[in-house]
């Protein structure tokens, strides 16, 4: 994309695309955000680009989709077919394979178990199933560092430029062909589990907990991300601690941050008032 543009008619660009997506967005969903936090959206664009443009303009092949089908399930042979998209990129030395996540990269490194599953077997269909050359694979964290935020928000060069050094959003993971076969198979049982409606939320104590290294306990990575949380008794219970909400407190019961009901009904105020 970027040619003989300079940095500032890249940053024009990525402002167009951001804006046509985020139309996009919202007619397609009827919903939609404050200027806050549109603004923000795109800062998070801008500086994964300005992070990762390097990386970025050594992709070969973009968005690609993968898939591995007719797997059966190992107890009930439920049938089911995996499916995933993945950057690849020629690197000097050999070919990479990346899955970009919105999630931290303290989340990630304090558990790459998932992670590691999903991308082998990725790798295995690319290298195995399709032919190609594979030497590698990592994860991209797409969210921006909390400091390297609150320097964008300070609108200090020096404070950005720092931050932005000291972000490490590439996480490698390798590649190892011995550990795909039981990796297919967890998630044949985990099929099995969400086909028979075999699964429990996660008890309070772990919600409230930090585990394997993480900053930010159960219920702050995950539950706030959980588009079903708000008919979750684990959750419920959660909040009652969290944030000593009242039974009769509706507003701050069922809110992971009572500030985001207003940025959301702001953001879908119609334009002209």
């Amino acid at each position: 994309m970027s040619g003989e543009m300079t940095d500032e008619e890249i940053e024009l660009k990525l402002r167009d695309f951001f804006e046509d997506n985020f139309q996009y967005l919202k007619d397609s969903s009827g919903h939609s955000i404050d200027a806050y936090l549109k603004e923000k959206a795109f800062q998070q664009v801008l500086y994964y680009w300005k992070k990762n443009r390097d990386l970025i303009e050594r992709i070969t092949r973009s968005e690609v989709k993968l898939s591995l089908p007719e797997q059966k399930t190992p107890d009930e042979g439920i049938p089911y077919t995996l499916e995933g998209v993945v950057d690849i990129v020629q690197e000097k030395d050999g070919v990479w394979l990346y899955d970009l996540k919105t999630h931290d990269p303290e989340r990630i490194r304090a558990d790459l178990t998932p992670y590691k599953e999903q991308l082998f077997i990725y790798a295995y269909i690319w290298k195995n199933l399709q032919g190609n050359d594979l030497d590698n694979t990592a994860i991209i964290s797409t969210p921006l560092p909390y400091k390297l935020e609150r320097a964008i928000e300070r609108g200090s060069p020096d404070l950005i430029e720092r931050e932005l050094k000291a972000w490490e959003p590439v996480i490698p993971i390798g590649y190892s062909e011995d550990e795909v076969a039981g990796m297919i198979g967890n998630f044949g049982e985990v099929v099995e589990h969400i086909e028979n409606s075999d699964f429990t939320a996660p008890d309070l104590d772990s919600l409230i907990s930090a585990k394997d290294g993480a900053k930010k306990p159960f219920a702050v990575r995950v539950c706030r991300n959980c588009d079903v949380r708000y008919s979750c008794r684990s959750y419920a219970e959660y909040m009652k601690v969290s944030r000593g909400a009242k039974s009769n407190s509706m507003y701050k019961y069922m809110s992971a941050r009572a500030e985001d009901q207003d940025e959301f009904v702001n953001g879908n105020l119609p334009e002209n008032g």
